[in-house]
């Protein structure tokens, strides 16, 4: 009989430490702010000292008229970590015609896709470039059409 309770009692502790284990991973990702190492806030707060907003300029996708907007990767990555470093902005100037570019585009209910576009040139503060593939889900992008992007919109870089 004490061996019966005892071997409820260890059943019960380790069920009791996995659905603990599983609601501390649960926060870890669906939580409003992930805790952070050192080094990791050491990146967000880099990011966040160098950011700059994004300009006021019609030539950027918006949704109520082109059903898509390019993400804000700079501004993104003051909040999250990415796998990798962004392109910096030597990087990003050092751009030439017919380098690739991967930009992130997101409709209205947040779906996203990258998709790679050939670098153009400069253009009053805008960089312009030429989609290099078509869309699966987002209406309207399609191989060849011209678009303005922001520094802060490039996610990644393929010379």
């Amino acid at each position: 009989m004490e061996i019966q309770i005892f071997a409820l009692i260890v059943i019960g502790l380790i069920g009791l430490y996995f659905i603990l284990k599983d609601n501390k991973k649960e926060q870890q990702y669906f939580s409003s702010k992930p805790a952070y190492t050192k080094t990791e806030q050491k990146i967000l707060d880099h990011y966040k000292s160098i950011y700059t907003p994004l300009p006021a300029d019609d030539r950027l996708p918006v949704i109520a008229r082109d059903g898509y907007v390019l993400e804000d990767i700079a501004k993104t990555a003051t909040d999250i970590l990415y796998q990798g470093p962004i392109p910096t902005k030597e990087e990003i100037q050092a751009l030439k015609k017919g380098d690739l570019i991967k930009l992130i585009f997101v409709d209205e209910e947040g779906y996203a896709e990258r998709m790679w576009v050939t670098y153009e040139g400069i253009e009053t503060d805008l960089h312009k470039g030429i989609l290099d593939n078509d869309a699966f889900e987002l209406e309207g992008l399609t191989s060849g059409k011209i678009l303005y992007f922001h520094s802060n919109h490039v996610y990644q870089i393929d010379k």
